[in-house]
């Protein structure tokens, strides 16, 4: 009928967390009317203010162009009754036995579920352990009115983006699709579809397991290449020299660089897969060797230098490279590491705003003044701009280096200072940096 308007699909998401939050403006930039439900309150008014609460490479425009009209925040389930999708987005951490703890969502599905009605179609979105889909599934199925795959839709369309490129990413990388059923597929494919995402059809166990599968390939390789790095040691031979031989012009080559492997993710998904399995020996190596590096670094540094009463510059607290998220990052266990030797630890993160009430410095020129230690623990760009030459105008004569990113270039893992010449000829005004 003419003059009549096109009806504006809506979608509710629940978590806007560093997942749920881009997802949500993606959606809304593409013409999807969408609630966002989180349960705290100062970050949902921070929100609605137009104030984005962490680091994201084009979120912040986004924000403040969709905040009030096609994206609200609130605290508010009942926004799931006025919506046509239902996205999940929330964490799925692991107790002190490493067994996930399926609680944030087992809450969000008794505070969702007296506002699901026929028609709807449920996503999961967060990283869950295999047929935690199955396991929803069985929980609406006891719902009055409600059938999975009759009359209500439900799906597992894991996030594979890189922390802090949501915005750019999602529509480049094909989203895997894991109806619990044909229908369910469907109706979660033609969601994709509506924001312009290249789509590839699953069911909910394999997409379940590629997920983990690629987050735990990643891990492997990073414990790969610590170990290699034991190894070289082992030699006194530089491991980044080594990796160069082996991947220079090789087209079987691929080997990572070493380096301090953490986050939410990596550190714990390996442990949704093994629960079950007595004799999966790869992956729990894996996270033996990577999360031993820190002690690892430390005692390497306590064979060169008494660390009680030294003074200790941790670079970098993020858990990767240009961000700020903290979760599961390795730089706070170096910092326990150090601290149980009584040395007098500072800390410095050009993004990170603040860990449990600790001060961190911003002033690079400040913090490296008569370092007797100086540990790169994440490979911030600013760290890059760094050159020897400076840092020695700073620290104490014979102030050790960990450069396990090899960021300074040097080829070395620890070492003294004074002993290394730097290579790279760079001259960096410190206090522009």
């Amino acid at each position: 009928m003419a003059g009549l308007k096109k009806r504006v699909p809506t979608a509710s998401v629940i978590g806007i967390g560093r997942v749920g939050l881009p997802f949500s403006l993606i959606l809304a930039d593409s013409g999807i009317k969408v609630f966002g439900i989180g349960r705290n309150y100062e970050k949902i008014e921070k929100i609605n203010k137009g104030l984005m609460p962490f680091l994201e490479k084009g979120a912040p425009s986004l924000l403040k162009k969709h905040v009030g009209k096609f994206f609200f925040a609130s605290t508010d389930y009942s926004n799931i009754s006025k919506s046509d999708f239902i996205v999940l987005t929330l964490g799925t951490p692991v107790d002190e036995n490493m067994n996930p703890v399926l609680d944030q969502i087992d809450n969000a599905l008794e505070s969702s579920k007296k506002y699901f009605k026929p028609g709807q179609t449920l996503i999961l979105r967060s990283t869950i352990s295999p047929q935690t889909t199955s396991y929803v599934a069985s929980f609406i199925n006891k719902l009055p009115g409600l059938k999975v795959e009759e009359n209500f839709f439900l799906a597992f369309c894991p996030e594979r983006i890189a922390e802090g490129k949501a915005i750019e990413e999602t529509k480049q990388i094909p989203q895997i699709i894991g109806g619990v059923g044909k229908k369910s597929t469907y109706k979660a494919s033609e969601f994709f579809k509506k924001i312009g995402v290249p789509v590839i059809l699953s069911n909910d166990v394999s997409a379940e397991l590629a997920k983990l599968f690629t987050n735990m390939y990643r891990y492997i390789n990073f414990a790969i290449a610590n170990e290699f790095m034991l190894l070289a040691k082992n030699y006194d031979r530089d491991i980044y020299e080594i990796i160069n031989l082996v991947n220079y012009k090789y087209k079987r080559g691929g080997l990572s660089i070493p380096g301090l492997s953490g986050g939410p993710c990596l550190f714990k998904d390996g442990f949704f897969l093994i629960q079950d399995l007595p004799f999966a020996d790869l992956v729990s190596t894996s996270w033996k060797i990577n999360e031993s590096m820190p002690i690892f670094l430390t005692k390497q540094i306590k064979e060169q230098t008494k660390l009680e009463g030294k003074k200790v510059v941790i670079l970098g607290l993020a858990f990767k490279a240009e961000s700020d998220d903290i979760r599961e990052s390795l730089s706070f266990k170096v910092r326990k590491a150090f601290l149980r030797e009584r040395a007098n630890v500072f800390l410095h993160d050009p993004y990170v705003k603040e860990y449990n009430n600790i001060p961190i410095e911003k002033n690079l020129k400040k913090i490296l003044k008569d370092a007797d230690v100086i540990f790169i623990a994440a490979n911030h760009n600013i760290y890059k701009k760094l050159s020897l030459a400076i840092i020695k105008k700073y620290v104490k004569k014979n102030c050790i280096v960990s450069d396990v990113w090899n960021v300074l270039g040097t080829g070395k893992i620890v070492y003294k200072i004074n002993n290394i010449e730097d290579t790279r000829f760079k001259k960096i005004n410190l206090s522009k940096i």
